[in-house]
């Protein structure tokens, strides 16, 4: 507190009081329900694919029951249109302004999509409503911590930034819980309402400050930095210095082409996409898709000195140990840093997943009797250290790492990166484990996320409390 007794604009973070920093929370929390509904999306194939294939006598509403080949397209066409939204997020983001770019591409296709769910008659619709959803998705994990990320204090910006994989958590946890009791329609009524309350909370929202002072809207983006403060603060340094920022940055007047290059026009710049797009391979290359696909028979302890578990009781186990350790990066985030959380979520995972693979190994060779518990132990382990480290901070990072100007191109870059990696992992996992077995294919991921440690420690800069134009000039070299 300076000795008018009014916050330093300059470090509101530090100084601004609980009840001043609510709005950030409250619009955080309103963003990142567009990540909810994404977690809705991504397992909403868990409680109802083998119904739609009639595994229990019902193949409702369909026409006849899908294929093994429809059903493994219904599961992976989210992921090409995830590979979209980060696209399209890109190319909106810096001509219609974040706030509006969220509503139309995280909230729009979702409703749409779940509308075409609940009319759904056959494969070529739910795979429409699939595409959609996944653009949605794309679109919620690549816009939404941006805006947030412009709108935080640096204190807080960690924290915030991370709640998108909470939400997915519970997102998914959502359709574990509920998904098997209840039917189709009533699975996907309940997942239409989410995207409808995120355009209605999001229209009561100002647009980031930003993107307002990058369009010369100076006196809006004044009001718009005084509500995220909570009122009662003199912005007025702070919001001086982003504009300063802005100019240095060249980001006035730009679009998506001239974002683009800037992606690759500096040093810093480059540095940045090499970071991001490095973190989103560990992220993807963990196997954490693959792995969970299959948590289920993992959970069930299917081979020798396995208990027996019910297969909605083991999803609904693995949703809330993600809900957990999602929550505890949340706390975790802006004390530890985010160099410290990605290390040890790398080193702990691969570990995690070594123990997957010799667990598989010996199962194969007839050695596993009594260690029943081992694979139960891995995946939980594994699963806390995703969570609190590769699932939430790749994106995080993202929207730490490049400047205003650069910003809507890096995000459509390492956004669509990001989800291609997901499709592939996805794809090849059942190849990999016919020629190399499933132990080959968990001692594969293992090994990539053992080599994140290194390239982690060796070339990531701790973001932690730093303000966005510090976090530039690190990347700079000054």
């Amino acid at each position: 507190m300076g000795e008018s007794g009014v916050a330093d604009p300059k470090v509101p973070s530090k100084s601004l009081t609980v009840k001043q920093k609510l709005p950030q929370y409250y619009a955080a929390v309103v963003v990142t329900i567009s990540s909810l509904s994404a977690g809705c999306a991504l397992g909403w194939t868990s409680p109802l694919l083998l119904r739609l294939q009639g595994d229990s006598g019902t193949y409702k509403p369909l026409q006849h029951p899908l294929s093994d080949d429809e059903a493994s397209w219904v599961g992976s066409l989210l992921t090409i249109g995830a590979i979209l939204g980060p696209i399209l997020g890109g190319i909106f983001v810096d001509r219609f302004g974040r706030k509006m770019t969220i509503i139309a591409l995280g909230g729009l296709p979702a409703v749409i999509g779940w509308i075409i769910t609940l009319v759904a008659t056959s494969p070529g619709t739910i795979y429409a409503a699939r595409i959609l959803a996944g653009i949605s998705t794309g679109s919620a994990l690549t816009v939404g911590p941006a805006y947030i990320a412009e709108s935080a204090s640096p204190s807080e910006r960690g924290t915030l930034c991370s709640l998108p994989q909470l939400m997915i958590t519970i997102g998914i946890m959502l359709q574990y819980a509920i998904g098997p009791f209840v039917s189709y329609h009533a699975l996907s009524g309940m997942d239409l309402v989410f995207p409808i309350i995120f355009i209605v909370g999001c229209f009561f929202l100002p647009e980031s400050p930003y993107y307002l002072l990058a369009v010369d809207r100076k006196k809006e983006a004044e009001e718009s930095l005084v509500w995220f403060r909570g009122g009662g603060v003199d912005v007025s340094s702070e919001l001086e210095d982003i504009s300063v920022a802005i100019d240095e940055s060249g980001i006035r007047g730009s679009n998506i082409i001239d974002s683009m290059k800037n992606v690759f026009g500096t040093r810093g710049n480059r540095r940045a996409i090499l970071l991001s797009c490095g973190i989103m391979f560990l992220q993807q290359f963990s196997g954490i898709n693959a792995v969970l696909f299959n948590a289920e028979p993992i959970l069930s302890g299917s081979g020798q000195g396995g208990s027996s578990m019910k297969g909605s009781t083991a999803t609904m186990i693995v949703g809330a140990v993600q809900i957990f350790a999602s929550w505890g990066t949340t706390i975790l985030v802006d004390r530890a840093g985010r160099r410290p959380l990605l290390i040890i979520s790398c080193g702990v995972t691969a570990v995690a997943l070594y123990t997957l693979g010799t667990h598989s190994y010996l199962e194969e060779q007839s050695r596993a009797s009594g260690l029943g518990w081992l694979p139960v132990t891995s995946l939980i382990v594994y699963i806390i250290s995703y969570c609190l480290g590769l699932g939430p901070l790749a994106w995080v990072v993202l929207s730490e790492l490049f400047p205003s100007k650069a910003k809507s191109a890096a995000g459509m870059f390492a956004g669509s990166f990001c989800w291609l990696l997901g499709f592939v992992v996805t794809r090849t996992f059942e190849p990999i484990s016919v020629a190399a077995h499933p132990y080959g294919a968990y001692w594969l991921y293992a090994s990539c996320t053992l080599a994140g440690v290194a390239f982690i420690t060796l070339l990531l800069p701790e973001t932690k409390c730093k303000s966005l134009e510090q976090i530039q000039k690190e990347l700079s070299g000054h």
